[in-house]
């Protein structure tokens, strides 16, 4: 190779080397001031983007505490007999609504009642005695001692008649609160005991939920805060009620405290023992400003959304606070009424014309009763 063709060859290498360096330079993305890619000078004939847009909204947003719970009657009881006897008659069925002091069970009482016509006939004898003695007395034709002792006699009288009675009454058992009997466990002409079990009886036209939260939520927890739950045996509805007790003691060991809340019940459809997810709203911002979810860009930690404005997408860093069924609260960055874009933001840069539809304004999210 002559000197002459080896120097051109050097001039070719050394412009190929210059040029690649100036494509690798020229391609680099200028990084911008927020911390994302600054986009090249937007392309004024690029073809528009079609894109889903919707406004930033203004409505309440809560803070909300999830947990797991157990469902209780406001009342429950296991109906059981304070005598031994044998049942004469069964007065209720299995489910049956009944109102309090209504009769369910009559055990045998023809021992009881004689043992309480001897009662009143010896509580009689001793009030005539007395009766007499005390007109002799008048006469000084008695000792005071023995209007005295007659006395005692009568009143020992009173009081064998008085429990007599009592134990007549105790052979009727009687519902002690409105309610929903269980099944029957005993069957007419049954020997019953103290203790033996009739049934059951719980009043659950109003629950009380029994739920723990983290200690964390101590200092917004208070009596009268709204509650959701949703039971597996009806996922399609939510059951709305509001927290009655709170209590004293925080679990040292789980770090939570217990928190019981009630629930109306008119249909008697929950169920004592059933398991519920509850969310427990602490506190509500009634003026959020609120975008839908899906219309965020995160960039690491960080959080951007496309605005839409003159027709071309805008990126725009937002900070973001609380989010609750597809909404998110925007703290900073957006105001009321922009557009900003939901679907489509993948295809989306800064500057790019864009073509946008736009769907209704998101569904500001409700919160439970109560909060």
């Amino acid at each position: 190779m002559t000197s002459t063709m080896r120097l051109i060859w050097q001039l070719v290498t050394i412009v190929g080397i210059a040029a690649a360096a100036g494509g690798v330079w020229y391609g680099a993305p200028l990084m911008r001031g927020d911390g994302g890619p600054q986009a090249a000078a937007p392309d004024r004939t690029a073809k528009p983007v079609n894109v889903i847009a919707a406004a930033v909204v203004t409505g309440p947003i809560s803070t909300m505490v999830d947990a797991v719970g157990t469902l209780r009657a406001n009342e429950a009881v296991t109906i059981n007999s304070k005598q031994t006897g044998n049942i004469k008659t069964i007065r209720f069925d299995d489910g049956q609504i009944v109102e309090r002091g209504a009769v369910l069970v009559e055990l045998d009482d023809a021992e009881a009642r004689a043992q309480l016509a001897v009662a009143e006939a010896d509580r009689r004898n001793a009030q005539q005695l007395l009766e007499r003695s005390r007109a002799l007395l008048t006469r000084q034709a008695v000792a005071e001692a023995r209007v005295d002792e007659l006395t005692a006699a009568r009143d020992r009288a009173d009081a064998a008649a008085r429990a007599a009675r009592a134990r007549l009454q105790d052979l009727v058992v009687t519902a002690p609160f409105a309610g929903q009997t269980g099944l029957r466990r005993v069957s007419p002409g049954a020997l019953v005991s103290n203790g033996t079990a009739i049934t059951t009886l719980d009043d659950i036209r109003t629950v009380k939920l029994d739920f723990r939260v983290p200690e964390a939520a101590l200092g917004s927890l208070r009596q009268g805060l709204g509650v959701s739950a949703k039971s597996p045996a009806y996922p399609t509805e939510t059951f709305t009620g509001i927290v009655s007790a709170i209590d004293t003691r925080v679990d040292p060991v789980t770090r939570a405290v217990e928190v019981v809340a009630v629930l109306p019940n008119a249909d008697l459809r929950l169920k004592p023992g059933m398991f519920m997810n509850v969310g427990l709203t602490l506190s509500t911002k009634g003026d959020a400003v609120l975008i839908a979810e899906e219309a965020l860009v995160p960039l690491g930690e960080r959080q951007f959304v496309f605005v839409v404005a003159d027709g071309r997408a805008q990126r725009r860093a937002i900070t973001i606070g609380l989010r609750q069924a597809g909404m998110v609260q925007v703290r900073d960055g957006v105001k009321p009424g922009e557009i900003v874009v939901v679907r489509g933001t993948q295809r989306v840069r800064d500057g790019l014309p864009v073509k946008a539809e736009t769907s209704p304004p998101p569904t500001v999210p409700a919160t439970a009763a109560g909060s």
